[in-house]
């Protein structure tokens, strides 16, 4: 039995460097690499709130606690727009006067929020964010208008610190912290053999602690020397042989995005599952671990909100990474198109 998913080891390098962060950050503009995602969130946000004597964001229904963490900690309120079953931001254009921050996710890689509303709000003086760890393969996967951006490679590949923070338009203000040393060595030893035995020690640890620390040169390296030409091929073959191996009406599930654009470079390969534990439980009986991206947070309120109710209680992702071929990605459908949900499933 194939084994599909679970933590990645250190990415592979190449001699050569792929110019990411060169391509991302314009003249004029400042890139920090940080030692997580929320990391580089906090970094952008102490920065922005400098001048912003508002302090209000707006940001998506359907996130991660550990995104909205940063803005609770750099003291923003939070006004919260809708996204729907497609992933789609529904924004209300009422609160245009109310906000000061505007925050984007491009979902898994697709880029389905809508830039009228952003054009908007850059003309009110609105700041846009945009946490673009999903989308920061994909072309356009950082908005035009984005004042600034933080993001993380973990998702995308073995790396021990991951994060980055960009400010399109001069300097940041500040310093960031120097790394967390026991946060590192955690991170670190996630990439050896027995690395799932620690993840939850790290993430723990780095919910108690993250702060506008900096990464380490070992992540640097790794991210600048990672061959991501080939990362995004892969996963773009990989999620259209899944695509096109599915039935055509799938029993107990769907993809979210059952189509592939040009120039999009999906993260994971995302489906609504009618009866999500059984849906997982039985891929993870065939080798295929799976991950529910998010668990609802503490600071989301779904009262009155259907869609993104739905979203919390029935989305889950399968691997489609770079380590995976053809071969993993046959063995991945068939088991997908084998599934037989139980009959209560709605």
């Amino acid at each position: 039995m194939k084994k599909i998913g679970g933590s990645f080891q250190e990415e592979p390098t190449l001699s050569a460097e792929n110019g990411y962060f060169e391509e991302i950050c314009p003249p004029g503009g400042d890139l920090r690499l940080m030692m997580s995602g929320r990391c580089g969130i906090y970094y952008c946000l102490e920065d922005i709130a400098r001048t912003d004597t508002k302090k209000v964001a707006y940001v998506p229904r359907y996130t991660c606690e550990t995104v909205l963490a940063p803005f609770a900690k750099a003291g923003y309120q939070l006004r919260f727009y809708g996204i729907d079953r497609d992933m789609r931001s529904v924004f209300d254009p009422a609160v245009l006067e109310e906000i000061s921050v505007l925050s984007l996710c491009g979902y898994f890689g697709f880029l389905n929020y809508d830039r009228d509303f952003v054009r908007a709000c850059r003309e009110r003086g609105v700041v846009i964010f945009e946490d673009v760890t999903h989308s920061l393969l994909s072309d356009g996967g950082i908005d035009p208008l984005c004042d600034y951006a933080a993001g993380s490679f973990r998702k995308w590949m073995g790396v021990s610190c991951g994060g980055f923070a960009l400010k399109r338009g001069g300097a940041f203000a500040k310093e960031p912290l120097p790394v967390h040393r026991r946060h590192l060595e955690l991170r670190q030893a996630l990439l050896g053999p027995a690395g799932s035995d620690v993840f939850w020690e790290g993430e723990m640890l780095l919910r108690r602690i993250f702060d506008s620390c900096e990464g380490d040169p070992r992540s640097e390296y790794v991210m600048r020397h990672a061959d991501l030409d080939h990362i995004r091929r892969q996963r773009r073959e990989n999620y259209a042989a899944l695509l096109s191996r599915l039935p055509a009406e799938p029993a107990g599930f769907r993809p979210v995005f059952p189509v592939l654009p040009e120039g999009i470079v999906p993260c994971n390969f995302t489906v609504y599952a009618d009866d999500r534990q059984h849906f997982q439980t039985c891929l993870a009986d065939s080798g295929i671990r799976t991950t529910a991206f998010w668990p609802l947070g503490p600071l989301v309120d779904l009262a009155g909100c259907p869609d993104e109710q739905y979203i919390y209680d029935h989305v889950l992702s399968i691997p489609c990474d770079q380590r995976r071929d053809e071969s993993d990605m046959a063995y991945t459908a068939q088991v997908l198109a084998d599934y037989v949900p139980p009959r209560e499933a709605v």
